[in-house]
């Protein structure tokens, strides 16, 4: 009974969607906000045609429970619109954002007793404004709500770095022609910065053996600074461009 009460359950609320809004799907989704199987999802979310738009509501598999609630462009569920409120497993709403068209405009944070967390408001897919509060509404200087993992020294220092520890002969000795040869890599940065699950998720074709040596470069690199959330240090699945170029006469530069 515990299994097949909630797939009856399951069934007869998307049945009823089907009659009632004639399109509709559901997907599974793993712990890291990846699509997956039934049996390995922590989530899974209803999509359904409403009006213009196309609603989601996802549900945390063990409890059952609300966990977002939002409108879509489109079935693919990629665009966002709209207000999305997205709460805990014991039914606490934890963060409110607002989105136009996919880009996400303003998050908000709240702590268990309903009041404010932190705010962050982006321009221009940059952040223009964040700040957080203690539990009592007391404003925190200095708060921040949002930032990504990073090179420690930032951009100018990881740029030094290519230029001492990549090995820019890669393309000419793999024979692939004069141009650019962009490789993306996925790793993921932990609350201390360390590095692991380091993988090449993009190869440019003419270059393959570039994918290893951006790889390398990074594996064997320094720490970098943790990503933060809410004032806190926090795992981080990172995304890196390594760029290779190859000009005319076949002088190599990172």
């Amino acid at each position: 009974m515990k299994i097949i009460l909630p797939f009856v359950a399951i069934f007869i609320l998307i049945s009823h969607l089907c009659s009632a809004q004639k399109d509709s799907s559901i997907i599974y989704i793993s712990r890291d906000g990846k699509e997956t199987i039934k049996d390995s999802a922590f989530m899974y979310e209803i999509v359904y045609k409403k009006g213009d738009l196309w609603h989601g509501k996802t549900y945390f598999i063990k409890t059952k429970s609300l966990q977002s609630e939002g409108d879509y462009t489109d079935m693919t569920r990629k665009i966002p619109t709209g207000t999305f409120n997205n709460f805990e497993e014991d039914g606490t709403l934890f963060s409110t954002a607002s989105y136009d068209n996919g880009k996400t405009k303003e998050i908000t944070f709240y702590y268990k007793n309903g009041n404010k967390k932190s705010y962050v408001a982006y321009s221009n897919d940059d952040i223009s404004v964040q700040k957080g509060w203690d539990e009592k509404g007391k404003e925190i200087p200095g708060y921040i709500v949002q930032r990504e993992a990073r090179f420690k020294g930032g951009a100018a220092a990881w740029i030094k770095y290519l230029q001492k520890n990549l090995n820019t002969n890669v393309p000419t000795d793999a024979g692939a022609p004069a141009g650019e040869y962009i490789v993306e890599v996925e790793f993921l940065v932990n609350k201390e910065g360390f590095i692991s699950n380091v993988k090449a998720i993009s190869v440019p074709p003419k270059c393959k053996p570039c994918a290893a040596e951006a790889v390398s470069v990074i594996m064997n690199g320094p720490n970098w600074e943790p990503a933060i959330q809410n004032n806190q240090p926090v795992n981080y699945r990172q995304i890196q461009m390594v760029t290779f170029q190859v000009t005319e006469k076949g002088k190599k530069r990172g």
